[in-house]
């Protein structure tokens, strides 16, 4: 009975199961492993910002940092990129640390707007961020998230002219290229 929850709980620990629904969920992550600067809380979400041309807010992606005696450190992910105020316009999907504890690099984000379904690589020392990715254009459906090692996995579906298809993107370089076809059964 042990062994097949163990078996369980590491099958769940591999697949992500994310959903694309309108809400304004915060992913937070505890890293105590690795270098001390990249030890503390991590929170993936979204944030208002003043925009240089009008004044008035738009919301980005940003990861906040924060280690006990010292301050909150931000970074965005995202640059004007929602031209909106609205609430919930990004959903943090998913929010996972690339590397090993001991030779952590950054973070793998994956995230919905209106305009598809998006994944970055951010450097957690540099915190310099890839340019994202887009997957998909049309809204995703029960997107997931998998990564083991360097190889990572993302599925998800999409309806076109009222057909389901199922997706799969596939790295085998820690997010830095990917492969992107239909989902075999």
């Amino acid at each position: 009975m042990m062994k097949q929850l163990s078996i369980l709980i590491f099958c769940s620990l591999l697949w992500h199961n994310v959903y694309a629904e309108k809400k304004c969920d915060a992913i937070n992550v505890s890293k105590t492993e690795g270098s001390v600067a990249s030890q503390g809380e991590y929170t993936f979400t979204q944030q208002a910002f003043a925009t240089q041309k009008s004044g008035e807010a738009e919301l980005d992606l940003v990861i906040l940092q924060t280690q006990a005696n010292a301050p909150a450190e931000l970074r965005r992910v995202t640059f004007a990129r929602s031209g909106t105020s609205e609430p919930c316009y990004f959903q943090p999907l998913a929010f996972m640390q690339g590397g090993t504890s001991t030779q952590f690099w950054g973070w793998h984000l994956l995230w919905a707007e209106t305009t598809g379904l998006f994944y970055a690589r951010m450097d957690g020392e540099a915190w310099v961020s890839s340019l994202p990715k887009r997957f998909t254009k049309l809204a995703a459906v029960n997107p997931q998230f998998k990564l083991d090692g360097q190889h990572i996995t993302v599925t998800w579906q999409q309806v076109e002219n009222g057909i389901t298809a199922n997706i799969q993107a596939v790295s085998s370089d820690e997010g830095r290229s990917w492969e992107i076809n239909p989902a075999q059964p």
